[in-house]
C-alpha cells in the first residue's frame, strides 16, 4: 500500500510522539506538536500509539491512493477533497487505487494530522518515526514531503472504531504555565507584566518556537546563565524581553533565563495557533498542572470527542456495516 504525493503542502512531515534519551548527545526529540490530535487520529483506526503520521501546518496536501487504505485526520479544521468530493476532517474514510485526495488550507487552527491504518511503513531512526529537518533526521528522508514522493503504509481498510471524533479548537487565549529555573530572576513588577499582557504570536514562530511579541519582561540581571537541557514549553526570555515559548524541534540546551515552562495541557493549544492570533499566560502550580493533564487525558479515553450523529458522507465505502455498528451500537 502506498502513496504518491502531488502537492506535498507548505509545511508537511512525518512525525509520531518523538525520540527520547538521546538529548544528552544532541539529539532534539521532535515529534508532534499536538498530542491530542496525534492521538484522536490513530484511535480513530484503532492503530497503536506509536505509528507514524504526517503533520500538515496551515495548508495541506495533495496525494493519489496507489492502493487500498483507510484514513483518519484530527486536528485543525482543514478543507478536504476525495476526488472533488468534499468531506470532514475528524473522520476515518476508506481510500481506494485511483483516489484522489486533497487537503487544503487551515479554517480553524493551525496543524492537522492525518493517520492511516496500521501507519506509514518507514524505517525508524533512533527508535522513532520523527522529522528533525535541521538535522535531516527521520521521516522521509529526514525532510519535509516533496512532490512525487511515495509513502508506503502498512495496513488496508480497517473497520473503522468511530464515525466522528469532535476535538473543540477552543479560541481560548491563556496559557497556563509553572514557574521555571530562572523564576526568581523576575522581580514582581515584570513578573506582572508577563501575566498581566497579551503577546501576539510573530510570523519566525515554526516547530522549533513560538516567538511572541509585546511589552518586554526584564530580568533582575543582564547576566545569561549556564547553558542547561531545555523542555518541550520551556519559556525563554532573551535580552530584549521577548518571550519565546520553545516546542518540538527545539534546541537540547539552551542559555536565556526561563521564567517558566507550559503545562503539557496547554502545548496543543499553543500547537493550533497561527502568527498574528494573541496569547495571555496565568501560573498554576505543578499540583494544577499534573491534575489538569490528568483531566485531558480522561477526557480522550472516556469518550468525550466522539460524536456519534453519523454523516453518512463520512461512512464512504462501508456499505457493509450496519447503521448500529456505525454509531458505535
Amino acid at each position: 500500500m502506498a502513496l504518491k504525493i502531488i502537492n506535498p503542502g507548505l509545511f508537511t512531515t512525518v512525525q509520531d510522539l518523538g525520540r527520547y534519551g538521546y538529548e544528552s548527545y544532541g539529539f532534539t526529540p521532535a515529534g508532534v506538536m499536538d498530542y491530542e490530535s496525534y492521538y484522536l487520529a490513530n484511535a480513530l483506526l484503532g492503530n497503536d500509539y506509536n505509528c507514524g503520521v504526517l503533520e500538515l501546518t496551515l495548508y495541506g496536501i495533495t496525494f493519489e491512493v496507489l492502493h487500498s487504505t483507510s484514513m483518519s485526520s484530527a486536528g485543525a479544521e482543514m478543507e478536504l477533497t476525495i476526488n472533488e468530493e468534499p468531506f470532514d476532517t475528524g473522520t476515518a474514510v476508506d481510500l481506494v487505487k485511483g483516489d484522489i485526495v486533497k487537503f487544503g488550507g487551515v479554517k480553524k487552527g493551525a496543524r492537522t494530522y492525518i493517520a492511516f491504518s496500521g501507519g506509514l511503513d518507514l524505517p525508524k531512526e533512533l527508535g522513532s518515526y520523527s522529522t528533525h529537518t535541521r538535522s535531516k533526521m527521520g521521516g522521509y528522508k529526514g525532510r519535509v514531503l516533496k512532490a512525487g514522493d511515495i509513502l508506503p503504509v502498512k495496513g488496508k481498510t480497517v473497520e473503522h472504531n468511530f464515525p466522528v471524533i469532535t476535538k473543540v479548537l477552543t479560541e481560548d487565549t491563556e496559557i497556563r504555565f509553572i514557574p521555571g529555573q530562572q523564576n526568581d530572576r523576575f522581580d514582581s513588577v515584570n513578573k506582572r507584566i508577563f501575566t498581566e499582557s497579551e503577546y501576539t504570536l510573530t510570523k519566525d514562530s515554526d516547530r522549533m518556537g513560538c516567538r511572541l511579541e509585546g511589552p518586554a519582561v526584564e530580568s533582575a540581571d543582564d547576566d545569561d546563565i549556564l547553558s542547561e537541557p531545555t523542555q518541550f514549553g520551556s519559556i525563554q526570555v532573551p535580552k530584549n524581553g521577548q518571550p519565546i515559548v520553545l516546542l518540538a524541534d527545539r534546541q537540547t540546551a539552551g542559555g536565556y533565563k526561563k521564567i517558566g515552562t507550559v503545562a503539557k495541557v496547554d502545548l496543543p493549544k499553543i500547537a493550533q495557533k497561527k502568527p498574528g492570533e494573541k496569547i495571555t499566560f496565568s501560573e498554576v502550580s505543578v499540583d494544577e498542572a499534573s491534575q489538569l493533564y490528568k483531566d485531558s487525558l480522561k477526557a480522550l479515553t472516556d469518550g468525550s470527542y466522539i460524536n456519534t450523529s453519523v454523516n453518512f458522507k463520512n461512512a464512504r465505502r462501508r456499505d457493509a456495516l450496519s447503521i448500529t455498528q456505525l454509531i458505535g451500537g
